[in-house]
C-alpha cells in the first residue's frame, strides 16, 4: 500500500508539472513572433545605422516592424537623440511611417 501512495504522490505531481508547462507555453510563441518582426532584415538596417550613428552610441533602442511601419521604443538621453533616431528610421527605403515611443530619461 506504501508504494502505491508514492506513485500517486508522483503522478499527481508530474500532471501539476505538465499543466503549469501548458499554461505557459503560449508566452514564447508571441515573444518568438515579437522578435521575427525585430529581427528582420529591414529592421537589423535599421537597428545597425542607430548602432552606427555616434550621437546614438550606447541608446538602447529597439526597432519592430509592421508592414511599412517602424516602431521605435526604448531610452535616449537627450530629446534630439530621440529625433534622430526617428530620422534615421524615417530615412529606410522600405518606411512609409514611424512610431516613435523612444522615452527621454
Amino acid at each position: 500500500m506504501r508504494q502505491r501512495h508514492w506513485f500517486d504522490t508522483l503522478m499527481m505531481g508530474s500532471v501539476l508539472i505538465t499543466g503549469l508547462l501548458v499554461g505557459c507555453a503560449d508566452t514564447p510563441v508571441k515573444e518568438s513572433a515579437r522578435l521575427e518582426q525585430q529581427d528582420s532584415a529591414e529592421a537589423v538596417q535599421i537597428k545597425a545605422r542607430l548602432l552606427e550613428a555616434s550621437d546614438l552610441a550606447g541608446s538602447a533602442i529597439d526597432v519592430d516592424l509592421e508592414g511599412d511601419r517602424a516602431i521605435l521604443s526604448g531610452f535616449v538621453e537627450t530629446s534630439q537623440q530621440r529625433e534622430r533616431a526617428e530620422a534615421i528610421a524615417r530615412d529606410h527605403e522600405q518606411v512609409n511611417a514611424v512610431e516613435n515611443n523612444i522615452t527621454v530619461k
